[in-house]
């Protein structure tokens, strides 16, 4: 036997070649390539926004320079009026006191005064100068506009979990009210007149989001203001939906906020939650292959609470409301 293995372990010897190094090797100098990469490409980004900011500061600086100018002449010469408005004041008062023959003598002079003190003063900024103030107004309000939304698309870009989330009209109980761009739900007044289609929600005031997950990790938000009544988190496809809420629990991994205003886990039974701070802003995250549902405060991204699943079919967004003061309306 041990011949058989000396054999064996001979020939593995002469045929051991292993390429995890080399593998590993590779994965190191891919890092270090990319990782050069986004440095030489921040350091242009970075080199440009400075030119574009200092361009931008050196036009409103000349126009500050130029306003200041102009504010000084114009100070200048509303104290110069202001002086010969005296003066004339003055002279005229002494004037008209004078006998006839005096009253006459040197009376050009005083009309001129006169004259001059009604003389309207200068524009204090010339339209020329507002024109360019109100067009470099303009072009700040764009720029800081270009740069909100290239931040906002290079975080959408970066972070490939964050999930665009929409609420399904055809899941929608008929007492909830959509926004158009279904992004907000709201409790309304009356029972709507809709279709009773297998995917719609009758047992209870629940809607599902639009897009469903099978796989990954994926992410959203959304705010739900002070009101109560309110549950947000995850179901299955097979949601049980012409069922009470609680009936319904079994596809359903949810925080709810009862109407005693009180926090609970919807699982089979409610756990309780005891939280420091009441969330108005919730970011739901779920991870498919490792079965969890967990809620994070958005304020100071605390978790709030998380659930262990063992997820077998499609999963989609969920929620529920049954107050007319509250609101839920996913983060853009």
């Amino acid at each position: 036997m041990l011949q058989n293995d000396l054999a064996f372990l001979q020939k593995e010897r002469e045929e051991f070649k292993p390429e995890g190094e080399k593998r590993s090797d590779e994965l190191m100098g891919t890092v270090a390539s990319e990782r050069e990469r986004l440095r030489a490409g921040f350091r242009e980004l970075q080199r440009f926004l400075r030119e574009q900011e200092d361009a931008l500061l050196a036009r409103l600086d000349e126009a500050h320079g130029e306003l200041a100018e102009r504010r000084g002449e114009y100070v200048g010469s509303v104290s110069a009026r202001r002086s010969l408005l005296d003066a004339a004041v003055a002279e005229i008062e002494k004037k008209r006191d004078q006998p006839d023959m005096e009253f006459l003598m040197d009376i050009d002079s005083t009309l001129s005064s006169c004259e001059a003190a009604k003389a309207p003063l200068p524009e204090p900024v010339p339209s020329a100068l507002r024109r360019r103030v109100c067009s470099l107004s303009e072009t700040s309000e764009l720029v800081l506009g270009a740069l909100a939304e290239f931040r906002a698309d290079l975080l959408s870009k970066v972070d490939r979990e964050r999930a665009k989330v929409t609420l399904d009209p055809e899941t929608a109980n008929p007492y909830l009210v959509l926004s158009n761009d279904g992004k907000t739900l709201r409790l309304g007044k009356r029972h709507q007149d809709l279709p009773d289609a297998p995917g719609r929600f009758t047992g209870s005031s629940s809607v599902l989001g639009a897009q469903g997950f099978a796989a990954g990790r994926h992410y959203w938000e959304l705010e739900v203001g002070d009101g109560d009544s309110w549950a947000v988190g995850v179901a299955v496809e097979s949601v049980r939906r012409k069922e009470s809420l609680t009936l319904a629990m079994g596809g359903i991994w949810a925080l709810r906020r009862d109407w005693d205003r009180g926090y609970s886990a919807l699982t089979m039974p409610p756990i309780p939650l005891v939280l420091e701070e009441e969330p108005r802003r919730i970011r739901v995250h779920l991870d498919y292959e490792a079965g969890e549902v967990t809620f994070y405060n958005l304020e100071n991204m605390t978790q709030i609470f998380q659930f262990k699943a063992s997820f077998t079919e499609k999963v989609f967004p969920y929620f529920w409301l049954w107050s007319e003061g509250s609101y839920i309306q996913l983060c853009a």
